[in-house]
């Protein structure tokens, strides 16, 4: 079982994210040698996470169980690279914990916006059978934005994705640095609490996704820092990783 506890049962959510306004998001693929170095400068220079200081490897453990309809609508979206785009998820912290977060993550280029509602355990699963009518028992409007869109387009669990997340956040235009490692997907499964799942890793080689998200500007310290290092930029989707094995 992950080893995270109670206390980490929902990842705390951006100022940003409250008030529903975009923010920048940049991605890049980072071997594990520029990890090394690079989150030894970020521990030096930045404050850890609070979600991460005396957990294994200085991460956390996250599990999203991805939505899509029966053409994988979202899934093309990406790949094909619409400049507009959307993920509807649910995402636990701990296999064990009684809310779950249910997302819709909109992308407008490389500026990121964060829904987020959450269920019971209960009605976690009732979503993942199908059951989306309890959507509408709560007066909320990212319940019934999701209800919305899962019943014109048919969405169904597609994708399981685990990984370790390592974060680093200044206070300054909110800036968060996370590196996400040991990055599985299972795609046959989708019991979301089930600790004994089969995940496939999603990289051959050791490798993780490097994420910066930031409000309206980076300061020059931490673009020059991220400069130094080969890391190749791209829209990677953690997501889309497991579509590809699976």
């Amino acid at each position: 079982m992950p080893d995270t506890s109670a206390a980490d049962l929902i990842e705390p959510a951006a100022p940003e994210d409250e008030v529903k306004v975009y923010r920048h998001e940049l991605k890049y693929y980072i071997s594990f040698a520029n990890y090394q170095i690079l989150s030894a400068l970020l521990r030096a220079h930045m404050q850890m996470d609070a979600n991460c200081i005396g957990k294994k490897d200085h991460s956390y453990w996250i599990r999203s169980l991805y939505f899509d309809t029966p053409g994988n609508k979202d899934f093309f979206e990406k790949e094909i690279g619409y400049h507009i785009r959307k993920k509807i998820r649910l995402r636990i912290y701990d296999v064990t914990q009684p809310l779950v977060n249910l997302e819709i993550k909109n992308k407008n280029g490389q500026y990121m916006m964060k829904e987020t509602a959450r269920l019971s355990r209960a009605e976690a699963r009732a979503l993942i059978r199908g059951d989306r009518d309890m959507l509408l028992q709560a007066d909320n409007p990212t319940l019934d934005k999701v209800y919305y869109l899962m019943c014109r387009d048919l969405y169904r669990p597609v994708m399981l994705v685990d990984y370790r997340r390592e974060a680093y956040i200044a206070p300054i235009q909110h800036i968060r640095i996370t590196f996400d490692k040991e990055i599985k997907a299972g795609g046959v499964d989708f019991d979301m609490f089930n600790p004994n799942l089969n995940m496939r890793p999603v990289f051959d080689a050791p490798a993780m996704v490097l994420e910066v998200k930031f409000h309206r500007f980076l300061p020059n310290w931490i673009k020059e820092l991220l400069s130094s290092f080969q890391a190749e930029r791209s829209a990677v989707s953690k997501y889309c990783l497991g579509r590809y094995i699976f």
